[in-house]
This record gives C-alpha cells, structure tokens and sequence, in this order.
C-alpha cells in the first residue's frame, strides 16, 4: 500500500519520522543525511533555516542563532525566540522541525506527504497539545491525530508481539519528558488503564546535573564561570552529554574543558553520575508507584516493562527499574524509534479508514487523558477547583451538567474558568482560561437555564459547549479578553471600573453639594488600589473625569461639581455607561448619588436596565429631605445596595463603608 500518511515522534532532542511500506510493516525514513533520527535543533543562519545534525554542531559557534529543548515550551505564551527582530514562537520553530522531516522523508518516498500522526507526551495538557496541532499546520500537514508517547510504543510492541495478553507498563524517558502509563493488551485490543508523567523531566536534567556539577569544579579551581558566557555554556553542555552518552557504556570517562585559557581535566565515574542524579531517578520511580496505584495495581500485576525514549538506556535507569519489579524490561523493540513506528501504524490506519480502504494492521487503541478538567467555583469563601472529568477517563468522553441559572435580571452572558490538574486549589493548576458564552436570552433572575457540556476529544483536546435549556439554542463562546488573571479573583485583586453619578440639580445646591463632595473625596481616597479606576460624571454636566487612577484628577473634578438646572439622570447614566464599555473580568460598579427626582423617570429605568443587562452593578445613596427612596430602591441592583443619608455624617459613613465593602470583592 502507498499512503500520503506518516508518523512523527517529534522530541525534545531528537524526532524521527515512519511510515507503513508497501507489505504493510512500520519502517523509519531517514533523513537526507542519512540518519534515522534528527536532532531537535533549529539553527538561523542569514536567510535560511537550518535543522538537525548541523545546526545542533553550530550551537557552540553561534550560540545566540541556535535554539533548542523547544518541546519543553510547546502552549507556553511567554516563551520566544527572536532573530534579526522577527519572533518565533514554540510552534513555529516546532513547524521547522517537522518540515525537514517531511522534506526529507518526500525525497525518499518519491511522493508528496500531507497527512501526519504526531505523537505527545501523554502528560502534555490542552495548551501544548493545541500547540502541536498548529506546529503542524505550519509544517504544510494535516494533523489527522496526536498519539500519546507511550500508546504509540505500545502499539510497536503489540505489533510485535501479536495475539498475546498482557498488562505492558510503558516507561518512557526521552530528552525532555517522561510518562509512564499502564496498558492492557488482549489481542488485538490496547488499552490505556493509567497515565502520569513530567514533562518537564527527561534526560536534558540529567545533562543540566553534569553541567552544575563541572561548571563548580571550574569555579572552584580558576574563580572563573564558564555559565556566565552562552558559547561556553554550549560547549560545556555537548562535552557533558557526551560524557553522559559514554557513561552508558562505561564505568568512568575523562572530561576535558577549557574556558578563557583555563583547563579542568575532570575525571567522571558512573557512581557520581548516579550521585548527581539520584533525585530524578527517584522521581521516576514515584511516578511509577502513583500509576500502578491509579490502575489498582502491584508490581507483580505487571507482565512486561517496555522501555521508550534514549534516556532509558542509563544503567542507572534500568536498575531502578530491575530493583522495582525484580526482573529487566524488555528489549524487543528499539527505544528511540518505537514511538514513530506506533505513529505510522495509527496513521496508516486512519488514512486508509478515511479513503475505504482496508487498513494494514486490525490494532484498536484506547487511550485516557492524564489531567483531571475543572471549573472554578467559589466555596466557603475561597476559589475552588471542583472537578468534571477525572484524570484516567477513557476518552473521548464527555460530562454534561445542567444546573446553572443566570444571577441577575436581563443577564445576556456567563463566565466559566477551567483548569486542567488535580489539586483543589485551582491556581496549584494549569489555567486553560476564561470561557465567555453569550446569547442568552434576557430574563429574569434565575430564569435562564442553562447546560455546560465539557469534553475531551480523541486527541485530549478540551472542548466546551452551553445551551439555553429553554429555548434549546447552542450558545456561542469565547476566550475573554482582558488582563485579568485567576489569581487576581483568588487574591481580590479582581480589576474594578467605579463611576461616581453625582447629582448636580438645583436641589442640591448650598449644604448638600459640600458634604456631597467630602464624601465623594473620602470614597476616592479608600477606593483606589491595584486594578481600581474611577470616573466622575454629573448629571447635568457629564463626564468630568473619565476613568483614571489618578486620585488628583479625581478629587479636581469631584470639588468642581456646582449644582445648575434640572436633573438629567438618564443623560448621565448613559455617559457613564460608554465610559464603562464592558470588558471580559473587569467589574463596573455605578455609584449614584442623588435625591432621586430625575427629569425623566422612564428613560432613568431604561438605562438602568441596560446597565443592568450587561452585568453593571448600581448602587444608589438617597441624600436630603425630599428624596423619593421607592425609586432608588428599584434602580439599586439589589436590595442592599441602596442607601438613606439624612445627615453630612450618614453621607460619609455610607461612603466609607461602601468603599470598604468594594475593596473587600
């Protein structure tokens, strides 16, 4: 058979590429400098971009035009890379790795390749496995699946070893990630039981530890540190990996580095590898424990170890593991290529399920996700990560709940924060962001109905999706915009927008306007903070200060309010609602003083219901003789939130305890 479909183990220090050859068996393609796999390393130099064996020789001569270790950025926003001031993010110099792979595997083929399966670690989350998906879109390809790591050597294995029955515990420690999952095989049939992992854990660690440890010796000996300079540092890294490589086979290897004219002649033993290294070794075996107690099992339960990832190949590695569970792992396939040969069997079978044709392998797979999905709540006067979909699920799989009710009256959209992890403190999570649905119908309080479905598809990817129970419409949503972080709800820090309506009427004239002011001034004063605006608007006059921090410009416009004519409240509600342009997080706060006698009541209620609608709070302090408090109670956003001052000294009280209680949300 002749498929446009390959595999891609795309790693953190090497990738490789596979495909099913025309008998229906998974081999590697190699390169165009014929080996089998590419060093992940991306080297700029002038117009061109170079990847692999080269560019990873160039690091030590141009260190600041090489870049390496991508995988470990993949969906990390703050993560760049930047040459002769264009920028690059983890996807896309990912996107060049996987275009030289296709390149070079179409020059060996003879035909074009435009679909790919892409392996990920299984421990990856949402946003690095969304990133992956897009890496290879920049790379020209399809991305007809991602495959977690350790499914895809089971596969190999499977494919290897076929019609036998057994519990595979698959450990997988590349260059940067580890996983270790559990996997049934019953024939045919591969099933995922449980997975756990790092990636942020791999045999880069192992390399960082020599590096320490003969950057000190260095140190130590000339007062000199080669990690100050990066060519340095890049030469140090390929001498300490290369003794890492010989320390596999051999009981001690001699180091020699010279820096500034300065040598260190240092002599390495596996010993004080191990040493140096004992706390990662250490982690993988927990790691290991906590997937066996996941699936409910013991070590015995276990039939075979298979090994993934060239990192496997540390003698101190396979000791763990021997010590573990009191036999060696297996060595029936090649642990640098099993995963790209599991990759071109699934995508060999998805592509031919997609044209109708017979695939070359009848192997089905089943997978789990490796993070548990969360919504943040609020509970017991903290945020809460109150757990959907438990890690170990089978996926794809899905959870519907169909309890939520809109909070306030005319509310049009709801906000939904989901987090990927176990903790249940949701900020000890990774935060796959702010979900804002919209289209609700305008209700009542409680009168929208509403159900949110959480999924995870067949790549692991997290899906959303609301509808209004009553009117059976799907809702659509977005990723919010804005500054706003997790933390700054957990730590009330929460962005807050405040106008102060301030009722210039002829009523308020003499006294009023004073002790109006005062108060104004000291509710500015206990108002302001991280994340605090406030605008000033009178009605009439309009918007005197627009929203600013700036306490100066605030107290200015606010001992400028000079009580003339009539009482245009709708007109400066309306003001003050331009001003306060909804913004995804950021809460609006309308403070409104006055004695409640607008010149037109209608239009007033008017604009306090669009306010209202789109999730403004108003809170509305009656001041004088003559105040008509049923009005502002209806205007108020709940009961609460409406206040009677008679006297100069109620006015500032209740402004400084509404301060208090705003400084406190």
């Amino acid at each position: 058979m002749t498929t446009r479909a390959v595999g891609i183990d795309l790693g953190t220090t090497f990738s490789a590429i596979a495909h099913v050859n025309k008998y229906g068996v998974p081999e590697i393609l190699h390169n165009a400098e014929g080996e089998r796999i590419t060093p992940s390393v991306v080297l700029f130099e002038g117009e061109e971009v170079i990847i692999g064996t080269y560019a990873k020789q160039s690091a030590v001569a141009y260190p600041e035009q090489v870049v390496e270790f991508i995988k470990r950025h993949m969906g990390d926003d703050d993560f760049t890379f930047e040459y002769r001031g264009e920028v690059y993010t983890p996807e896309r110099l990912s996107g060049f790795i996987l275009a030289k792979l296709k390149h070079d595997a179409e020059l060996r083929l003879g035909h074009r390749i435009d679909q790919a399966v892409i392996t990920v670690p299984a421990y990856f989350g949402d946003k690095q496995r969304r990133a992956t998906i897009r890496a290879g879109e920049y790379a020209g390809l399809r991305v007809l699946s991602l495959l977690n790591e350790p499914t895809a050597a089971a596969f190999a294995y499977g494919l290897a070893n076929p019609d036998e029955k057994k519990r595979l515990l698959v450990f997988d420690l590349g260059g940067g990630t580890f996983d270790v999952s559990i996997v049934k095989i019953d024939g045919r049939e591969i099933t995922v039981l449980a997975t756990t992992g790092d990636h942020q854990l791999g045999g880069k660690d192992w390399d960082d530890a020599l590096i320490r440890y003969a950057a000190d010796q260095f140190r130590a000996r000339h007062g000199l540190d080669p990690l100050d300079d990066l060519a340095a540092y890049h030469d140090l890294r390929q001498k300490c990996t290369s003794a890492k490589l010989s320390l596999t086979k051999r009981p001690r290897v001699n180091l020699f580095y010279d820096y500034r004219g300065k040598i260190l002649r240092l002599e390495l033993t596996r010993e004080k590898f191990e040493d140096l290294s004992s706390g990662m070794v250490r982690r993988c075996e927990a790691l290991t424990r906590d997937v066996l107690e996941d699936a409910k099992l013991s070590v015995d339960d276990i039939d075979t170890v298979v090994l993934a990832g060239g990192s496997t190949r540390m003698p101190m590695v396979r000791e763990m593991i021997r010590n573990l569970f009191g036999r060696d792992a297996a060595t029936d396939i090649n642990p640098d290529e099993c995963v790209a040969l599991g990759a071109a069997l699934t995508a060999a079978i998805e592509s031919s399920r997609a044209s109708g044709e017979a695939p070359p392998v009848d192997i089905r797979t089943h997978d789990v996700t490796s993070h548990s999905l969360g919504m943040v709540v609020y509970r017991e006067g903290r945020l809460y990560n109150s757990r959907i979909i438990e890690r170990n699920s089978r996926i794809p799989c899905e959870r519907t709940r169909d309890d939520y009710v809109t909070t306030h009256d005319g509310q049009t959209t709801m906000d939904l924060w989901l987090v990927q992890g176990e903790n249940t403190d949701p900020l000890e999570c990774n935060v796959l962001g702010h979900f804002e649905f919209y289209g609700i119908p305008a209700r009542a309080a409680a009168r929208s109905r509403l159900s949110v479905t959480f999924r995870y598809n067949a790549n692991g990817i997290v899906e959303v999706e609301a509808m209004d129970l009553d009117s059976g419409q799907t809702l659509a949503h977005r990723l919010a915009a804005g500054a706003v972080t997790l933390e700054d709800l957990a730590r009330n820090r929460a962005p807050m927008n405040i106008v102060l309506l301030m009722d210039c009427s002829g009523s308020m004239y003499g006294r009023n306007i004073e002790e109006a002011r005062k108060a104004a001034v000291a509710f500015a004063e206990a108002s302001l903070g991280p994340n605090r605006q406030i605008a000033v608007v009178g009605f009439p006059g309009g918007v005197l200060c627009p929203l600013t921090a700036d306490l100066k410009k605030i107290n200015t416009a606010i001992t400028g309010l000079t009580p003339i004519g009539s009482t245009p409240m709708a007109e400066g509600l309306s003001a003050a609602r331009e001003l306060m342009k909804s913004k995804a997080g950021v809460q609006r706060v309308y403070v409104v003083l006055t004695d409640g006698h607008p010149d037109d009541p209608d239009a007033t209620t008017g604009e306090v219901t669009r306010i209202r609608t789109g999730g403004g709070r108003i809170i509305t302090i009656g001041v004088g003789a003559q105040v008509r408090p049923d009005f502002l109670r209806t205007l108020a956003s709940r009961p609460e939130d409406y206040h009677f001052c008679n006297e100069s000294v109620e006015l500032q009280g209740t402004f400084i305890n509404l301060a208090t209680e705003l400084g406190s949300n």
